[in-house]
């Protein structure tokens, strides 16, 4: 009998044995073909709400189909980074890594640590470089372990290099959305980190561009000369092509062009002209209409202390721009939400002057609409006697959004228009600003209809030499800003040289206003055909870490964090043992 239990055992022990082997075996085949299919199927799982892991859809088509390497070097190295700027570091890498899975060899990225040398003059010398190269940098002031405060010097910003057709291409992406002082806080952090993709993907569309789109800058009508756009011109220039055109009602004066800039005008456009930019719409050219409909001298102001806005209906741009579906309103915005300027307080009668900072209602400071990705995630945007835009018409092929509002609490003030040093002698009543978000910039995309439609004689249209249209061949958009001003930047003149200031830099406050990025969204809106711009909408939400509790229960916090886990793994393996001594002891 024992011997009979003996064979028996022996036999289970063996059984037991080969189910072991067996289950090893199929382990390894399981653990090999999932494995293989990783290498050959790539998926990874974005469990955040807002979906901060995935590349959008365009983004991902774009870098599949790079012909060649675009190598980018981020100058965010830097291991001892302040805590925000790593929050900023670990994103980086994070999307560069999704870039390089989705272009494969075409993506090459390394970070860089221009800070590494001990040496400080060395140091300086690698700042200086990167600065001239066009990598903004920031002085960040962190806190040591041990409580003391150190500066650290920063740069969110990349260099992308492209080869094509034998030639290297370079283009510079500084990614920090700073705030107007360039404070260093959650907030700037978290818009630079939403707009990451949106950077990037830019900067390599635009270093890997075969054909290149050209902007053309309207002359001819008074408009804002070369000096007085010169920075815009230049933000443009990164992108595309930028040329000045006369019209000078040549039929094919805009051949070549994809976007127009209409910059200011104040003299007359003649029908001609306006024709041959009608029949540039109808073919898919897009338009930047910066347009006053009031025009105020502010020379009388110093010696008179008043002056009177004039309509600008001389330029004679008011009717196409209605039959496009916007009508600039002959009237003006003051708004309580408003820029600086200076005001002589000095008594009426005296010799010297007194200089003092004052609030003036006419020049409005528009902060961008969140749901809209022209203006998202940029700094207030300054104007000058600005005015309110109406849309008008209801057609269904055109979509029409507001891009810009004044803020909530805005007036119009209608003509004749007055505008006198009398404003500064009060301070201005809240109460009396009872309008709420009045639009100033309008987006209009779609099918347009021709403003000239059953305007013109049957054989000029049925001319053998130039196609009429009297209406759009394809979608295309324009976008209304109801002032050219917008656009100027200051010019002075020094020994012979124009000298010119950033583009939304007041010189009064010494703020950079945010109208450089406004009006080069605008532009990249227009000419953008893959979505790109979109990306801007992103958001994601900051879910920090409580600083209290961080504080006053450190050791908690710290015994929790390393001691669960050791935890779940006794009680894991304690389990473990059970389960094998009462399934084997039977």
């Amino acid at each position: 009998m024992k011997a009979v239990n003996g064979r028996r055992l022996k036999m289970d022990k063996k059984k037991v044995k080969r189910q072991n082997i067996f289950e090893l075996i199929l382990l390894l085949i399981v653990v090999v073909l999932v494995n293989l299919a990783g290498y050959y199927v790539y998926h990874r799982f974005d469990l955040t709400q807002e979906k901060r892991f995935t590349v959008s859809k365009g983004t991902k088509t774009y870098l599949k189909e790079l012909k060649d390497v675009v190598y980018i070097k981020v100058y965010l190295g830097d291991n001892n980074l302040p805590a925000g700027f790593r929050r900023l570091q670990k994103a980086t890498r994070e999307l560069l890594d999704e870039f390089k899975v989705n272009g494969k060899k075409n993506i090459e990225f390394e970070f860089v640590n221009p800070s590494e040398s001990p040496d400080q003059k060395t140091r300086r010398e690698v700042y200086d470089a990167l600065a001239k190269d066009g990598l903004q940098y920031f002085n960040v002031q962190s806190q040591k372990s041990d409580g003391s405060n150190t500066q650290q010097v920063v740069f969110p910003g990349v260099i992308m290099t492209y080869r094509q057709h034998g030639q290297e291409y370079e283009r510079v992406v500084n990614f920090f959305q700073g705030s107007l002082t360039n404070s260093f806080n959650d907030a700037s952090i978290n818009k630079s980190i939403e707009t990451l993709e949106y950077e990037f993907i830019t900067g390599i569309r635009t270093v890997s561009r075969e054909n290149t789109p050209t902007v053309g800058f309207i002359e001819g009508h008074g408009e804002l000369d070369q000096y007085q756009v010169a920075r815009f011109a230049r933000a443009i220039g990164d992108f595309y092509i930028v040329k000045r055109i006369e019209i000078g009602e040549k039929i094919s004066a805009l051949d070549g062009c994809q976007a127009i800039v209409i910059a200011d005008p104040v003299t007359r456009y003649s029908e001609k002209d306006k024709f041959i930019i009608d029949q540039f719409i109808m073919r898919g050219g897009k338009v930047l209409w910066l347009v006053d409909a009031v025009k105020v001298d502010m020379s009388p102001l110093a010696s008179e202390r008043e002056t009177m806005g004039e309509i600008n209906s001389a330029v004679n741009l008011g009717d196409i721009i209605y039959s496009y579906g916007a009508r600039i309103n002959s009237s003006l915005i003051q708004d309580y939400q408003c820029a600086l300027m200076p005001v002589n307080v000095a008594p009426e009668g005296s010799e010297q002057p007194k200089m003092q900072l004052a609030y003036f209602p006419f020049f409005p400071l528009i902060m961008g609409r969140q749901d809209n990705p022209i203006s998202r995630n940029i700094n207030p945007v300054k104007f000058d006697f600005v005015s309110p835009i109406d849309t008008v018409g209801e057609d269904p092929k055109v979509r029409k959004s507001v891009i810009l509002t004044s803020s909530n609490q805005s007036r119009i003030i209608r003509s004749p228009i007055r505008v006198s040093m009398d404003i500064f002698s009060e301070k201005p009543d809240p109460s009396k600003f009872s309008l709420q978000h009045l639009p100033v910039a309008v987006m209009m995309e779609g099918e347009f209809t021709s403003h000239y439609k059953n305007r013109l004689m049957k054989d000029f249209i049925n001319n053998n030499v130039f196609k009429v249209y009297d209406k759009s061949v394809v979608p295309t958009k324009m976008i209304v800003v109801a002032d050219g001003d917008c656009a100027r930047n200051v010019v002075q003149i020094k020994e012979g040289k124009y000298l010119t200031q950033p583009l939304g830099f007041d010189q009064y406050t010494k703020t950079t206003f945010g109208n450089r990025e406004f009006l080069l969204n605008c532009v990249n809106y227009l000419l953008d055909d893959s979505g790109v711009m979109l990306l801007r909408n992103r958001e994601v939400k900051v879910r920090l870490l409580d600083r209290i509790k961080i504080t006053t229960e450190r050791g908690f916090w710290r015994l929790f964090n390393v001691g669960l886990p050791v935890l779940i793994i006794v009680v894991l393996g304690l389990a473990c043992m059970i389960v094998r001594k009462r399934k084997y002891s039977k």
